[in-house]
């Protein structure tokens, strides 16, 4: 058995062999036999038997001229396709076979990719992917409306190949703006206009590019050098290149299973049917390819504030030039309706969007839903379906929430040194809802103000106004003013933004000038007594792996760990007595490491590192902050919540081990503690320029937060 093994391996390579030789002598270059001759990874040979229909995907392989910048005029980009030859070859059992392309095969997501597919018995390319390549020939003329301008840029516009759903797309020379980030753009940028008919094109002014004669001459000088401003956009509807007669003969008569690419990059995927997550849906499959397609792609689904625990569906899809909506409804006739404009929708990002859905008839006011989607894998739909009901797209009973208060066991609050807490920023899934403190005769005290903790009995219990079985309790501790008198403690801050912005710590700094305990901050940022180690976007994630990120370098990393320890010596600091950790939140939006199993991961990794270096060493971890409230922000609230849930779940009760949790979000006033800023226009009312970052004021009531809970260290020890 074994020799008859060995003989058919043999005989295998064999035919490999005499396949190659083949090609060789059928090469018409010497290009293609050194190819052959040098290369052993050449010939990708399919093991696989394909049971379903097959197709050959585009690329898109981006090579900026520096890393450093971003793709603009002074900094192109390199676009590669699959087939920039021309042709795509592979050698089969009969030889060499070579497929002629009137342009390479280019890919913007899994839903935009040029292929090539047989349809309807007929070989051809299907392309899903836009080219405008610019010369300078086109109608270029000065955007006239004044929104887009700025001092900064000349913005340009020339009738588009054709109208578009999805707005984004890869560039050559510019980088791909929405229409909106494009009307605040002050560098260089392409984008569609609001019509969808012309291509803006927007130029730095420093560039010599301000005004029509220069940049057509540009254009037309890169295109006569061979390096030609290329925009690749998502088309709005596929269009069909059929293979002349020849090509299909051939096609047809190849056993895919025996095919090597010459392109390494060239590979064979097979048509699978579209599945439900099951963990969302009550059905694999809904009987209608566009709501398939459009349902395989939503990664979540959340229904808040309904008492009607069942009987959801999605009812239809809606499109129009400029939207696409959604609504879900119930057996009760609830229906729900929300939207995505496609020039505020980034449809190459696989980082899921939010569609949020009001109540409309029969629906409760305070309920609404929330749908997450991955437009990565999703083609704007040219057409709405309709018609659909619980049996053909069901949704889990799993998917309706449930309201909570999140609270931490516990928050110190020193004396003379009130806290108020805002019990908004503890409701998850009920955005609507009064929350009322329950005095000791069990009356219920509005907190819209917030709660003074000095002036709170110990527990404080908090509860739903209208719906008191949504309840929870916290304890108070009141820390002496006295405590950690005449000590001085060493504290790293550690985490994000909010602590790479330097006033949270200052601010610390501050109330401890007034204090007869002093603390000392070591880190290698920010100044030279407000030192941390802030880094703005980073995770627990990113602390564990990354060397560099967005300018900052990584000093906790060792050999590709997290080594607390090195960190230490290698920076000269002989002791920490606290450790405030303030990260998570980025965390949630890192693209396949955001499940809470894997940061909890990410934070153990830090947590150990730090207490084998010192077990005494205490660690003070700041559940996530809230978000300026406004609907917008409804989603992100819960999605922290959800975490802190987890954190709770996690941490609670860890105090032997040196881990605290610190319920800083609820010292933040969710909605005047954050940056309003004047419009230009004095009659149109303030805005919020940043709903994430605290003002100064919300960073005075983050800083209490934590100068009460070291002051509250300092007391247990002591």
């Amino acid at each position: 058995m074994q020799k008859i093994i060995r003989e058919a391996i043999f005989l295998k390579r064999y035919k490999n062999i005499i396949a190659v030789c083949m090609a060789c002598i059928l090469a018409s270059t010497t290009v293609l036999a050194q190819e052959l001759t040098q290369n052993d990874e050449v010939i990708q040979q399919q093991n696989q038997v394909y049971t379903s229909p097959i197709f050959i995907e585009g690329k898109a392989t981006v090579t900026k001229s520096s890393t450093i910048y971003n793709i603009n005029p002074y900094n192109p980009a390199k676009i590669e396709g699959l087939g920039e030859s021309g042709s795509i070859r592979f050698l089969h059992k009969n030889g060499m076979m070579e497929i002629p392309l009137s342009h390479p095969l280019y890919k913007l997501s899994d839903a935009y990719a040029d292929k090539i597919v047989c349809k309807n018995g007929t070989w051809g390319v299907e392309r899903n992917v836009g080219l405008k390549i610019f010369n300078g020939t086109e109608d270029w003329q000065k955007v006239k409306e004044g929104k887009f301008y700025n001092k900064n840029t000349t913005i340009f516009e020339c009738t588009a190949p054709e109208k578009v759903l999805a707005r984004n797309g890869l560039c050559t020379h510019f980088d791909v703006h929405l229409l909106e980030s494009q009307l605040k753009n002050i560098y260089d940028g392409i984008s569609f206009s609001e019509n969808r008919e012309k291509i803006y094109m927007r130029t730095m002014n420093v560039k010599n590019m301000s005004t029509i004669e220069t940049l057509s001459a540009y254009l037309k000088a890169q295109h006569d050098a061979g390096t030609p401003v290329k925009f690749l956009y998502a088309l709005e509807e596929c269009q069909f290149e059929p293979f002349e007669e020849s090509v299909q003969y051939k096609l047809n008569d190849i056993d895919w299973q025996s095919v090597g690419f010459l392109d390494t990059d060239t590979k064979i995927s097979t048509m699978a049917e579209t599945e439900l997550n099951q963990n969302l849906f009550t059905v694999k499959q809904t009987g209608n390819d566009i709501m398939n397609q459009f349902l395989s792609a939503v990664t979540d689904i959340k229904i808040y504030g309904e008492t009607d625990q069942s009987g959801f569906y999605v009812m239809n899809i809606a499109t129009n030039r400029d939207t696409l909506g959604l609504s879900i409804k119930n057996d009760q006739n609830h229906r729900f309706y929300g939207e995505i404009r496609y020039d505020k929708s980034d449809f190459l990002s696989s980082k899921p969007a939010e569609i949020r859905l009001e109540a409309r008839e029969n629906a409760p006011s305070t309920a609404s839903a929330e749908v997450k989607i991955n437009l990565s894998k999703l083609k704007a739909p040219v057409e709405g379906v309709y018609g659909f009901d619980s049996s053909t797209t069901g949704i889990n009973n799993n998917c309706i929430q449930q309201k909570e208060l999140i609270l931490t066991a516990y928050t110190p609050v020193v004396e003379g040194v009130d806290i108020i807490q805002y019990p908004d920023n503890a409701l998850i899934n009920g955005a609507s809802d009064n929350i009322v403190l329950i005095d000791k005769n069990g009356n219920g005290i509005n907190t819209q103000q917030g709660i003074s903790l000095l002036k709170t009995n110990s527990p404080m219990t908090l509860a739903l106004e209208n719906d008191n079985s949504v309840k929870a309790s916290t304890e108070i501790i009141k820390v002496k003013k006295q405590s950690g008198a005449g000590l001085e403690k060493t504290v790293l801050f550690l985490g994000d933004s909010l602590i790479n912005e330097n006033a949270y710590t200052n601010c610390v700094l501050e109330l401890f000038e007034n204090d007869d305990m002093n603390i000392k901050l070591i880190g290698t940022r920010g100044t030279e007594q407000n030192k941390h180690e802030g880094r703005g976007g980073w995770s627990a994630y990113d602390y564990c792996n990354e060397t560099t990120k967005y300018g900052f370098t990584n000093p906790f990393l060792n050999n590709g760990k997290f080594d607390f320890s090195y960190y230490m010596k290698n920076n000269g600091y002989d002791n920490v007595d606290y450790v405030v950790v303030s990260i998570g939140v980025n965390d949630l939006n890192v693209v396949g490491h955001n499940s809470h199993d894997e940061i909890i991961h990410y934070f153990d990794t830090i947590f150990n590192s730090i207490h084998q270096y010192n077990a005494n060493t205490k660690i003070i971890l700041n559940i996530p902050t809230m978000l300026f409230s406004i609907e917008s922000t409804d989603g992100a609230k819960n999605t922290r919540l959800e975490f802190t849930k987890t954190l709770i779940e996690q941490y609670s009760n860890k105090e032997l081990d040196g881990i605290y949790l610190s319920a800083i979000s609820m010292a933040i006033n969710p909605s005047m503690n954050f940056k309003w800023t004047e419009s230009i226009d004095k009659s149109q009312p303030m805005k919020v320029s940043d709903t994430t970052h605290p003002n100064m004021h919300g960073y005075r009531n983050m800083a209490t937060t934590t100068y009460a809970f070291l002051k509250y260290l300092a007391e247990i020890e002591g």
